[in-house]
């Protein structure tokens, strides 16, 4: 492996991080917010390695109701721009890889 496929390799990681640890913490807000015991287990069990969980966790709140500050309001929104970036490094990453594969 090359250099560059390393750097790339970990461009990808660093997004696939971000995303997860951003997932979390948004799911940790939104728990808090609808009063749900044990909110960092639902952000644990969101952040697992297949999408079920989560939709699983977002199928199951529908039946109660939100009551966000503000400030955590903020913060959702600073956790989904966080979330748009590491959709972009993962995206980058992976397509500079594929390309670097194709050409070299």
């Amino acid at each position: 492996m090359k250099y560059y496929e390393i750097l790339f390799v970990f461009i990808v990681l660093l997004g696939a991080f971000q995303l997860s640890y951003s997932i979390f913490r948004m799911t940790i807000i939104d728990a808090k917010s609808r009063h749900f015991k044990h909110p960092h287990f639902w952000g644990l069990f969101t952040m697992g390695r297949n999408s079920g969980n989560l939709i699983l966790y977002l199928l199951g709140r529908r039946n109660y109701p939100s009551i966000m500050s503000l400030e955590d309001q903020q913060k959702m929104d600073s956790y989904k721009k966080h979330v748009g970036f590491a959709l972009v490094f993962i995206a980058l990453g992976t397509i500079s890889l594929i390309i670097s594969e194709v050409l070299f």
